[in-house]
């Protein structure tokens, strides 16, 4: 004869069963891309150090500028495991046509260390690669990097790396010529502090100038 089943276990077992479902719908929510954008890349990672991943959102708006498509970041929070929109920009993203011939010069995102990390690319003969790292303090995204590469083939090439943090910069100039094949290069090490740093909510890239000490060169991050 089968024992009756205890009624402790059919509430126990049903409170389980709701629990489970319950789990299942918050993991299976997702984010409404606004209407008539475009999603061009996302990750998640912990931006604030607080234990809880945040999604990031490149997003192409489909509005038309003088050099293509508008693109934006949407960054997002959670709370009670729903998606809230926490931080956007307009600009730190390229749109769609800056990359010359080359194309679209947004080349992806990733989270590393805690920071936003964007790359670019693009030109013709004259190439040139941007990579800029975007931190969560002072209540904003602010600049903490900016790798810089450009140069042509048997020609100049440039690398100029500076670290926003502490105002070290790294610069290198190499100069080829292939009829002789030879080439020369030029470093220095400069430190240059800014009062404040850029945010990701007003920059954009390319377009903040440093003046090299007692020199005509320029470089544009």
């Amino acid at each position: 004869m089968k024992k009756p089943i205890s009624p402790c276990f059919l509430i126990l077992f049903l409170f389980s069963f709701m629990f489970c479902e319950s789990q299942e719908n918050k993991k299976t929510e997702i984010i409404e891309t606004p209407k008539h954008f475009k999603i061009l890349d996302e990750k998640e990672g912990d931006l604030d150090k607080d234990g809880v991943f945040e999604k990031v959102i490149v997003y192409d708006t489909e509005k038309e500028t003088d050099m293509g498509t508008e693109r934006q970041i949407y960054i997002y929070k959670k709370n009670h495991n729903k998606w809230e929109l926490w931080k956007k920009s307009v600009g730190a993203i390229l749109p769609s046509q800056h990359g010359g011939m080359l194309g679209d010069p947004f080349q992806g995102i990733s989270i590393e260390r805690n920071c936003i990390v964007i790359n670019h690319s693009g030109g013709a003969r004259q190439k040139w690669h941007y990579t800029h790292r975007f931190r969560y303090q002072n209540d904003s995204f602010q600049l903490i990097g900016a790798t810089v590469n450009f140069g042509s083939p048997c020609d100049n090439f440039y690398n100029f790396d500076y670290n926003l943090s502490n105002g070290k910069i790294n610069y290198k100039k190499e100069t080829s010529d292939c009829i002789n094949k030879s080439s020369k290069i030029e470093k220095k090490e400069i430190t240059r502090e800014l009062k404040t740093l850029p945010t990701m909510a007003n920059f954009y890239p390319g377009n903040n100038k440093f003046f090299f000490p007692n020199s005509e060169t320029i470089i544009y991050y």
